[in-house]
């Protein structure tokens, strides 16, 4: 009896040979392989730069920034380099690199850009920071109740797609002219898109999470969230107490001693009555947003936790976008700021300036940007961050 014959091997699915046309276009052999990591490397650096995803290192990054930078200086030295006739540019329209810089000595002591940076600043900062104080808290509740989202739903798009310069004029008639009105533009400006960030950061917290925190017994209990609340009106009240109190108090003038050196007065407005009405007001206002969000285990244990990470990087964009606005929060009645020198320099002159307070706003919003990045790689170290 003859043996019988082994039947054929048959090939494994992912070695049957491919569609050539699609081969070719993935770069796959006969086979239908993908070519290996080490052969993609072979053909050079400069290959990487059409590599889909390839994420250069840090020190890459850094020097194609610096690349980049130094490029937008050399067009800018080609189009500004020889006098009169001779130049791309005209001088009115772009100054030469040379007499904007050689300005900065004149900016910084003249025009005082130290005075403005800490004046711009400090606006923006207080501005945004009750920007977030007031949103994140209502963002949270709309991200965990969809029926309160869909009630305050049309004031965020109404927020977020109104003109930013539509608000000067508002802000100017409910407000005046003084400090408090460039703040609370910057409030307003910000204060929409924070509640959307905020909202969409908790709905996208998996449902899971939610299921587990009920299975494990989070339940709902009002008296301990009040008494977790009060730490945060308290936190509150500090900040409407004192931050009402220095905006009443002429902040330029407070600015321009502080950057002067000289010693302020002693305050003595723990005797006035409206400093407790505002840190009471504070308070109360602090404790009531919070008591939701922490009479609620399932939120103040699982759902704002987990979504604390995207607000984090939510407010560190924002900050960026917020610290743009200056030059329209100081266009009416600022005797000290970024924009104000802006302004100033368009009007009399010296032009160079504006380019150069520019470079100084993008270098302060980076130098907070990066710090903010820095906190979050600190306190988020789990969660992949932006660069």
């Amino acid at each position: 009896m003859s043996p019988t014959p082994d039947p054929p091997e048959s090939k494994p699915k992912s070695a049957e040979p491919t569609d050539p046309s699609l081969s070719g276009a993935l770069g796959q052999d006969t086979e239908g392989n993908l070519p290996h990591r080490g052969m993609r490397t072979d053909r050079g650096r400069l290959a990487r730069w059409f590599t889909i995803r390839d994420e250069p290192g840090g020190l890459e990054r850094f020097l194609f920034g610096i690349a980049c930078i130094l490029l937008v200086l050399l067009i800018w030295h080609i189009l500004t380099r020889g006098e009169g006739e001779a130049r791309i540019v005209d001088p009115y329209t772009l100054p030469s690199l040379k007499k904007a810089f050689g300005s900065f000595h004149e900016l910084w002591f003249d025009r005082a850009l130290m005075r403005g940076a800490i004046a711009s600043l400090t606006r923006v900062l207080a501005g945004f920071l009750l920007a977030a104080a007031i949103a994140i808290p209502i963002g949270v509740i709309a991200g965990c109740f969809p029926r309160f989202h869909a009630f305050l739903r049309p004031l965020s798009i109404f927020g977020r797609n109104t003109p930013i310069a539509a608000l000067i004029p508002l802000t100017l008639i409910w407000f005046g002219l003084g400090e408090v009105q460039k703040v609370m533009f910057i409030f307003l400006a910000a204060v929409a898109f924070i509640f959307f960030d905020t909202t969409m950061s908790v709905r996208s917290v998996p449902g899971n999470y939610l299921d587990t925190a009920y299975t494990l017994g989070a339940r709902s209990s009002w008296k301990n969230g009040l008494r977790r609340a009060l730490y945060f009106g308290l936190a509150y009240a500090l900040l409407a107490a004192f931050g009402l109190h220095w905006l009443s108090e002429a902040p330029q003038t407070i600015i321009a001693e502080a950057v002067d050196g000289k010693v302020p007065e002693q305050p003595s407005f723990l005797t006035q009555g409206a400093f407790w009405i505002h840190a009471l007001l504070g308070l109360l206002v602090g404790t009531l947003l919070w008591l939701p969000v922490q009479s609620h285990q399932a939120i103040s244990k699982v759902l704002f936790p987990l979504a604390l990470p995207n607000i984090v990087n939510s407010l560190r964009l924002l900050f960026g976008l917020a610290f743009g606005y200056i030059m329209l929060a100081e266009v009416i009645n600022a005797e000290f700021g970024l924009g104000k020198i802006i302004i100033m320099s368009q009007r009399i002159g010296p032009r160079e300036h504006i380019y150069l307070c520019l470079m100084v706003i993008a270098l302060i919003a980076f130098a907070i940007d990066r710090l903010i990045l820095i906190i979050q790689r600190r306190a988020f170290p789990y969660v992949s961050h932006g660069h």
